[in-house]
Parts: C-alpha cells; sequence; structure tokens
C-alpha cells in the first residue's frame, strides 16, 4: 500500500508564508544586538504574533488546542521552568497536602468568566477528572476548598494544570488572561485581553495572536524577517546557532524540558519480535549526538534521576522485519522525522523488510495514536513535570501506573521496565527549549515545561522608550 504524505490547508499556509518571508524587504545588519542595559517600562497595548507548530483550535483535544486554552480558560497552577507549579488560580500559599497526599486544600482567587460570571468551586466540581477525583469540598468558613482524591496522588498540581484547565460553563465563555476573540482553522487563532482574569494586574497586551506554521524553516524566516515576533521551534540540526545568527533578535534557553521524541509501538498490530525490530532501525545515538548536538539529549527513561533501560542500547537486529511491510505514521511538523523515517527504511530494506511512511499534521496523528488507530508512529509527547501514569501507561498495567503516580518510585520503575521489554516504546530524546524574539518585546522566559512559548504572554509587554 502506497500512503502519501499528507498536508492539507497548513502546507499551503507554509508556502505562502515562506514566499511572503522571502520577498519582504529590509537589510540585515551585520552583528548582533545588544541587550538594553538600562531599566525600561512596560508599555500597555500592542498586539504580538507567536508561531506555534501545532494546530491551535481552542476546543481541539490536542497539545496545540491544549496551548490556547492555558491561555483562555483558568488553571490552578503554571509550571515555571524549575519544574515546580507556580499558583495561578490558587492563592499563592494557601496549597497544603494531607500526609496522606489522598486530599489538598486551597483557597481560589476572585475571577469571573468572560460572561461575567465568578469562577467557583463549582467549577472545579463540574470539570473534576474522575479518574483522579472522588469529590470537591467547600469552599468552608475559611474560603477553603478541599479536594478529595480517589488514591494518593503527590503530584494532585497537575490536575486543572498543565494540559488540562477549568472548563468553560458554556461554550464561547473564557477566563484565562484571554479571550478567544477569532479562530480561522489552517491560519491563526487572535486572543484579546481578559479584563475579568483573577491576576494582580491584566495582561498588558492588547492582541496576542497564534500563527500556524508548521514548518520549522519557514518559522524561522518569518521570525527573521519581521513577520513573526515569536517562535519556539522543535528541536532540528543547527536550531540555535541559526536563530542566534538572526539581527534584532534575542535568544534564551532552558535547561529542563518535559517534552520528548519517541518511536511508539501497537503491540496488538505488531508482534513482539516485529516491534523490537522497527526500534532496532533507529540510530538514536547517531541523530542526538550529531545531527542534534547542542539541541537535544539523549533520553533513557521518565524516572528521574535514574539513567532508564532504554538508556544503553546495542546494536539492534531487524531481520524480524523480513518480508513484512509495517506502516511508521509521523508528524510534520516534527523536523527530523522525515530524516529519521528514511534512515528506518534504508536499515528495514537491509533486513528484506519494508517501511511505509504516512505523514500527517500532530493535530491528525495525536488522536490516530490515543485511538490505536497506527503500526508504529514517531511522535512529539509532552508530560509537563510529573508524568501522570495512568494517563499515558494504564493500558500496559493500571495498577503500576496507578502505584507510580501515587508516589511509588519501584512501581514507575517496573512499568518503565515493561514497556522497554514489551518494546511499546523506544524514547529517543528530550530537546533543549529555545525560544526567539524580536527585541523591544519583553517579559519572555524560556519554558521546558510549557506547551508553546506564549506561555507567560499576559506578562509581556513592548519596551518604551
Amino acid at each position: 500500500m502506497k500512503v502519501g504524505l499528507l498536508l492539507g490547508r497548513r502546507g499551503v499556509l507554509a508556502l505562502a508564508l515562506m514566499a511572503a518571508a522571502c520577498t519582504s524587504g529590509g537589510d540585515r545588519r551585520a552583528g548582533r544586538p545588544v541587550a538594553p542595559t538600562t531599566t525600561v517600562a512596560p508599555a500597555v497595548g500592542g498586539t504580538v504574533r507567536v508561531g506555534v507548530w501545532g494546530e491551535p483550535d481552542p476546543d481541539a483535544p490536542t497539545l496545540g488546542g491544549a496551548a490556547v486554552r492555558a491561555l483562555v480558560l483558568p488553571q490552578l497552577f503554571v509550571a515555571r521552568p524549575d519544574g515546580r507549579w507556580q499558583p495561578s488560580l490558587v492563592v499563592g500559599g494557601s496549597d497544603t497536602t494531607a500526609p496522606d497526599a489522598r486530599s489538598a486544600t486551597f483557597r481560589l482567587r476572585s475571577g469571573a468568566w468572560s460572561d461575567g460570571s465568578p469562577v467557583t468551586a463549582d467549577d472545579l466540581r463540574r470539570t473534576a477528572d474522575p479518574r483522579f477525583v472522588a469529590g470537591v469540598d467547600g469552599p468552608g468558613a475559611d474560603e477553603a476548598v478541599t479536594v478529595r482524591f480517589t488514591q494518593a496522588l503527590p503530584g494532585w498540581r497537575r490536575l486543572w494544570s498543565g494540559t488540562d484547565s477549568v472548563g468553560a460553563p458554556a461554550p464561547g465563555v473564557w477566563g484565562g488572561p484571554f479571550v478567544v476573540a477569532s479562530y480561522e482553522r489552517g491560519l491563526e487563532v487572535v486572543l484579546r485581553r481578559h479584563d475579568g482574569w483573577y491576576g494582580e494586574r491584566g495582561a498588558f497586551l492588547d492582541e496576542l495572536r497564534l500563527v500556524l506554521v508548521p514548518d520549522d524553516t519557514t518559522a524561522r524566516r518569518l521570525l527573521d524577517r519581521g513577520e513573526l515576533d515569536v517562535v519556539m521551534p522543535p528541536a532540528a540540526t543547527a536550531r540555535t546557532s541559526q536563530l542566534d545568527g538572526f539581527d534584532g533578535v534575542e535568544l534564551a534557553s532552558a535547561e529542563r524540558s518535559g517534552w520528548w521524541v519517541g518511536l511508539v509501538l501497537r503491540a496488538d498490530a505488531l508482534p513482539l519480535g516485529q516491534r523490537q525490530a522497527v526500534a532496532a532501525t533507529i540510530d538514536r545515538r547517531l541523530f542526538v549526538e550529531t545531527l542534534l548536538a547542542g539541541e537535544a539529549s539523549e533520553l533513557g527513561g521518565f524516572v528521574p534521576p535514574g539513567p532508564g533501560p532504554w538508556a544503553s542500547v546495542p546494536a539492534g537486529d531487524a531481520r524480524a522485519l523480513r518480508d513484512v511491510t509495517v506502516q511508521l505514521t509521523g508528524q510534520i511538523e516534527e523536523p527530523m522525522t522525515s530524516l529519521l523515517g528514511r534512515s528506518m527504511q534504508k536499515r528495514a530494506r537491509a533486513a528484506a523488510g519494508r517501511l511505509e511512511l504516512r505523514t500527517a499534521e500532530a493535530d491528525r496523528v495525536e488522536p490516530w495514536v490515543a485511538a490505536g488507530e497506527y503500526e508504529a508512529a514517531l511522535v512529539m509527547r509532552y508530560d509537563g513535570p510529573v508524568v501522570c501514569w495512568t494517563c499515558r501507561w494504564a493500558a500496559v498495567d493500571e495498577g503500576l501506573a496507578r502505584a507510580a503516580d501515587g508516589g511509588d518510585r519501584a512501581a514507575a520503575s517496573a512499568l518503565e521496565t515493561r514497556l522497554h521489554d514489551q518494546a511499546l516504546v523506544f524514547p529517543l530524546w528530550r530537546p533543549v527549549p529555545v525560544v526567539a524574539w524580536r527585541t523591544g518585546l519583553g517579559g519572555l522566559v524560556a519554558n521546558g515545561y510549557a506547551l508553546s512559548a506564549a506561555w507567560n504572554a499576559w506578562e509581556w509587554h513592548r519596551l518604551a522608550g
């Protein structure tokens, strides 16, 4: 079966944007700009254009959709670059975890939905994840809310946070620092400042535009030409040095990341030997140490700080692919997928096997993988500061997954071993988070635990003077 490249409207958009970038005027000055050394007051107002690689559909159950919802819906906490949770809807310093980690108590800041109704504990009750939340009590006389969990859950701060948010009471109602003004699929979502947000002050910016630019090369060109203000491209060869060479552009990176790239394989579609053989077609060290030098690090496991069961991967044997055809799905937004897929095809052919490449947008691939509509897939995934083992691996062993979420480190390691031995996943690398922005824009912070560069856009401002 021959599977073609699936691009859709965003492919047309990327080509159009690249053409615009290549024809836009302006000469580059020699040398890098020097960041101002004086304190400059933030200006209120203005529009900022952010290039995003995932479809910014606020209603989609995808990472691209979650990135928008994090800006337009309330969240209990926001993940900081160091992996700690910063209170958002929760009053700072009010959150406490019970000694048995089976409940937590906190107070909510006052805030309003865009229809004028208040954000309350009822909204938490209405949008609780039943896998983890047994009930929400309060608020009491002290205005405290208590969330009871279905099990010990020391990582409970990820609830209604990260990829999750407090759901709105009705369609078209928003409650974050911004509201959705308009959305055009395949193009952009336009966000406007929400004055009813619970922040101590509202956002500085009037407007934030999340522009879909799935191709990292196009995103860099548009930033260089001033067609975009901010980009946070996935890891690619010489990504940082290319961004660093742009005139009038600032650059920041972070040490930690909740993102990873890996190969996932479906047990009911491929027998164990074939799953192991597909993984054996990857030379991870070549990609990370040579093609992604300084841009990513090899990923040997998910339980820090241990190396994990995939830390040492001997030369694989792909002979089980002989006379076998396997469909390999990839995401067009991941810049190394095409090269990696071709490399895997070459190694499969040497073993008299065949890998057929099916490449599509992330917002199509994510549901395919979630629904099991794949055989093998190269994916970008996000786990945030704390891995949700039940969310990711309950189908493999729910008991171990729940124990791991309960803080049982041995259970997490045992589940990793199962994933490794059954060849259900082959983690490849963690990208170094890098954000680049046009000089004159302040407040940006690189955050590898963020869903997009715009994670703290309510703090962004134009530098006046």
